[in-house]
């Protein structure tokens, strides 16, 4: 190849590479051929191209089915004659450990147990199953504060033998790692006695109960008050249901929840370990070891992580639920996020949704905070464009839900190849909402692959919630309930409510923004429709007008 054959291929690879490069930036100083084309907000359309969207995610005493509660373990002695008592039970937190409660470690003689149960429902049975794990007992470490006399800080690590295997019946348990405990209902396993003077079980049990105040609680305890001189204290609680309860031989198993990940994985949660209680009748209450209290200890004792993070990652046994959580990731195409400064980089203090080459919608709530105005927008990709003007709804008030609705314009324009503008629903011309609402939110650092994952929450039960005060006003309301692990999403203030139609790609239709009155992602939703203030809109967007604004 000659010389000037060589010079003319370097030319045309910088001209073509030169090209990729500005057709892929984000913003552009200069308007298109095209901006001054728009006459009406409708017109959205013709300035859209491409998909915006990504894949639906799937999504979450009563004789207990096989697998069902697959961290729970039963901790035997082994008697004269080969026969293994099992008197206590005991919760799997890793391969190698399991929690129990103190007082297990060991029995009315002394005597310390020899074995766990692993995988299994029923105790008494004449062969093993293949399911079952029985594996050795390595040793036990009993809480360093525990005594025997007094009924606190009942809880022990049993260190096993050998590492259990994880199984469509054996899988470890996660630890609840808030200071609360749960207002809701929550489960407790066990072989315990079915009731007062009764046998225990032979098959796995659960009840249902709820976390019950603490006054209330100790006036019900016929316990000895010398043995909790205290009281019930923080890193315990008492938990109650109605004619269910914990009994005998229950001692040291689980007591906790179930909830999901934004993948439809139910992850079980201990809240509690099973530690003493009143007599076993219809009005009797359990109290708990409250495991939040314990995490460190456990953690420097098993020298192994014990957060929600690293258990999700090492447990490929949970199960996987058909039910459908509502929730899937979304190629961000029209949301960005704001940015108060330069030194800014969090795109998800507040969303925003673009409509127009140099305009988004977000709350208005978003940018009169007392941090001033927002000066940018980010862009997915990192790229920032400043913001040169603010126009907040005339009808808004500080403080007030409704009305909560701001425009903000850019100092450059859109690269609509890389970015699409969402079109504006507006219900005055074009009906009720064609497809159902979906809530704009972040998927969590904690459990995301990609710590600023966009998700889009899919409004579950459509127009269902009672909300007398909001009746003829532009806030609609709407429930999403499914228990999710605690702060695995949180939802996008001021980003989009959208609807669209998951077959043909096209862009996504713009029923309102997500307000600051969406708690969180597995609550009530709700939205401020855009279609009361479309004529404000358009006379901004379309018309060019200059009503009332903030110059940055």
């Amino acid at each position: 190849m000659d010389l000037f054959v060589k010079i003319s291929v370097f030319r045309i690879l910088i001209l073509v590479r030169a090209f990729v490069v500005v057709q892929m930036q984000s913003f552009f100083n200069s308007p298109p051929p095209e901006y001054y084309r728009r006459t009406a907000l409708k017109d959205c359309i013709k300035n859209s191209e491409g998909t915006y969207y990504g894949t639906d995610s799937a999504y979450g005493g009563i004789d207990a089915y096989e697998g069902e509660f697959q961290h729970m373990a039963a901790i035997g002695w082994r008697r004269a004659g080969g026969k293994i008592d099992y008197d206590c039970g005991g919760i799997l937190i890793s391969k190698q450990f399991v929690l129990t409660a103190a007082h297990c470690g060991q029995d009315n003689e002394n005597k310390r147990p020899d074995l766990v149960l692993l995988g299994d429902t029923v105790l008494e049975r004449f062969y093993d199953i293949e399911s079952t794990q029985k594996i050795a007992i390595h040793d036990i470490k009993v809480h360093p504060y525990y005594n025997p006399y007094y009924k606190y800080f009942d809880v022990a690590l049993i260190e096993l033998e050998k590492s259990a295997i994880y199984s469509t019946t054996v899988c470890r348990a996660c630890l609840w790692q808030e200071n609360y405990v749960p207002t809701g209902p929550m489960d407790a396993a066990g072989w315990g006695a079915l009731g007062f003077f009764e046998n225990p079980s032979p098959l796995l049990q659960h009840v249902v109960v709820r976390h019950i105040d603490k006054t209330a609680c100790e006036r019900k305890l016929t316990i000895n008050k010398n043995r909790i001189p205290q009281g019930i204290r923080e890193d315990q609680f008492c938990a109650a249901g109605r004619n269910m309860d914990t009994c005998e031989g229950d001692s040291g198993g689980p007591l906790g929840v179930k909830q999901y990940t934004l993948s439809g994985i139910e992850v079980p949660l201990v809240v509690g370990v099973v530690s003493f209680g009143t007599a076993c009748q219809p009005g009797s209450v359990g109290v708990y070891s409250k495991v939040s209290e314990y995490v460190k200890w456990i953690e420097q004792t098993t020298k192994t992580s014990m957060s929600i993070k690293d258990c999700i990652e090492e447990s490929f046994c949970f199960h996987e639920n058909d039910i459908n959580v509502g929730y899937h990731s979304f190629n961000a195409k029209s949301r960005f996020g704001l940015l108060w400064n330069e030194y800014d980089s969090d795109p998800n203090q507040c969303g925003a949704t673009l409509i127009d080459y140099q305009y988004l919608l977000t709350a208005a709530s978003c940018v009169t905070t007392g941090l001033g105005h927002p000066k940018y927008v980010i862009a997915k990709n990192g790229e920032r464009a400043a913001i040169s003007n603010v126009y907040i709804s005339p009808k808004y008030s500080a403080g007030r839900p409704e009305n909560d609705i701001a425009l903000l314009k850019i100092a450059q324009y859109t690269n609509l190849q890389v970015y699409q503008p969402a079109c504006l629903w507006d219900r005055q011309s074009s009906g009720m909402w064609e497809f159902e609402p979906r809530f704009s939110a972040n998927g969590l650092k904690q459990t995301s692959r990609n710590p600023f994952e966009s998700l889009f929450v899919r409004a579950t039960n459509f127009l269902d919630c009672e909300v007398p005060w909001a009746l003829g006003t532009d806030l609609y309301c709407f429930h999403n309930q499914v228990d999710l692990l605690t702060g695995e999403c949180e939802m996008d203030y001021g980003g989009p409510v959208v609807g669209f139609n998951s077959s043909d790609g096209s862009a996504a239709q713009l029923y309102g923004i997500v307000s600051p009155l969406s708690r969180s992602c597995d609550s009530k939703l709700f939205m401020v429709d855009i279609s009361r203030h479309i004529p404000w809109i358009k006379a901004i967007v379309v018309e060019k007008l200059e009503p009332f604004r903030f110059w940055i």
